[in-house]
């Protein structure tokens, strides 16, 4: 007896081995991977003259992201694979705050990619990642706005896919990447870590999360008119953008939907390397105030437990 449970623990030892192993040899391949296509991406941005957006869709698409100073020199590359989509946005946006940061400051890499469509937004006030989106909504809002980050390489589908899902169910919030809000026994809300963070289903759902790391794709008044209050988001849900767009479409009844793709998210959407060593996530991870805090006081307020079939 006491043989038979050695073995099974050696055996469960070294499948646990063998599988650290495949994980390690994957980030291995993907970090190689980001490394060449940065590298690709960076030529075509300093020799590139041919324009980066436009296209002949019925309507007006948008992306649009941010940038802080850390990360000021790198937004580039993703900017490159947003003008390098098999569908290209009408505009490509980048709001940055005019409390960080001169037209003297902008990179020539960034001026190079203006030359060629990219439109750079000086905003009065920073407001964290909700320059993402707050900017660009209230300049554009009978557009269709993409919100992107500037630490990932998107990949040359990234547009067509959620234009495409938008044409087939067009009062549904599309989005490449997302989780599912679980609740427990009791009908409280699990715990953001416990929520079904992998999977596949792309069947439209008020529990369906969208993340922004991923992209969204939002249509004109899907979203509650507080989705542009400063006032609002800074003090109830402050750098958890996420979660308040979120709120802002379930206050609408809107639901949410993953774009139809089976291979996995995270080998097609690649890390910019380094960009990671300053990080929004890891901060709210970190805080005591984190996710967790921000959805139930974001929730709360709003008092959207009923519409998600569970209670506080």
């Amino acid at each position: 007896m006491i043989l038979q449970q050695f073995f099974l623990v050696m055996s469960f030892l070294k499948n646990r081995r063998r599988k650290k192993a495949k994980k390690k040899a994957q980030a291995t391949a993907m970090q190689l991977e980001s490394m060449v296509k940065r590298t690709q991406l960076t030529q075509l941005a300093l020799d590139q003259v041919a324009a980066g957006v436009g296209n002949q869709a019925e309507h007006e698409i948008i992306v649009s992201l941010t940038t802080f100073d850390k990360r000021i020199e790198d937004v580039y590359i993703a900017i490159e694979s947003l003008m390098q989509q098999s569908l290209k946005a009408d505009r490509v946006v980048l709001c940055i705050s005019k409390e960080e940061f001169k037209e003297a400051d902008i990179p020539a890499a960034l001026r190079k990619q203006q030359a060629r469509g990219l439109e750079i937004l000086f905003c009065e006030k920073d407001l964290g990642p909700y320059k993402k989106y707050f900017y660009t909504l209230q300049k554009y809002p009978k557009s269709l706005l993409i919100t992107a980050d500037d630490d990932f390489i998107y990949p040359p589908y990234f547009i067509d896919q959620l234009y495409r899902a938008y044409l087939q169910n067009p009062k549904v919030i599309h989005c490449h990447r997302s989780h599912k809000i679980r609740f427990n026994k009791r009908g409280h809300i699990a715990p953001y870590k416990q929520w079904q963070w992998d999977h596949f289903d792309t069947t439209p759902s008020l529990q369906i999360f969208p993340t922004g790391v991923g992209g969204v794709l939002y249509f004109p008044g899907c979203l509650d008119t507080d989705a542009i209050n400063p006032d609002a988001f800074l003090k109830i849900c402050p750098h958890a953008d996420d979660v308040w767009l979120k709120a802002m479409s379930l206050k609408k009844g809107i639901r949410c939907a993953q774009v139809k793709d089976h291979r996995p998210w995270s080998t097609r959407f690649l890390l910019i390397e380094g960009t990671q060593q300053f990080s929004l996530k890891r901060e709210n991870k970190k805080s005591q105030l984190g996710n967790d805090h921000k959805i139930k006081s974001t929730f709360d307020h709003y008092d959207l437990w009923p519409l998600l079939g569970g209670c506080k």
